[in-house]
């Protein structure tokens, strides 16, 4: 476990915080709106870049959660990646703009939430 905690730090220059995870949602908002504007184009060459994009950015912050029995965050965060995954998928076999609208409204409310949760504990 320690080996995978020194290599969280060494990508953040220091302990990973929920600061990071803002950053990694806005870029996955950014390529969710990309794809859904590609889709209503007619443009699939630069749909699936997109979501390829979007999955592989959705694979490294999975890689970086800590998802152990004491990390209810990391578990939880894992949980809606998945989620997430299953969307872009349904985006791309379907080339569904409400598989796209879901993907940016749950985003959204990460981003939101998270923020929150950020305020309250710098307040405290």
């Amino acid at each position: 476990m320690d080996i995978i905690n020194e290599y969280r730090a060494s990508m953040f220059d220091g302990q990973a915080d929920v600061a990071w995870l803002h950053q990694g949602w806005r870029g996955l908002r950014l390529y969710g709106r990309r794809a859904r504007l590609a889709i209503a184009a007619g443009d699939v060459a630069t749909k699936a870049i997109m979501l390829a994009r979007a999955d592989d950015l959705l694979t490294l912050m999975s890689g970086i959660l800590d998802t152990s029995d004491a990390s209810t965050l990391g578990q939880a965060l894992m949980t809606i990646y998945s989620a997430l995954r299953y969307t872009l998928l349904r985006a791309n076999t379907e080339n569904s703009l409400s598989a796209l609208d879901d993907f940016e409204a749950a985003l959204a409310i990460l981003d939101q939430d998270m923020a929150k949760v950020s305020e309250g504990a710098l307040v405290a």
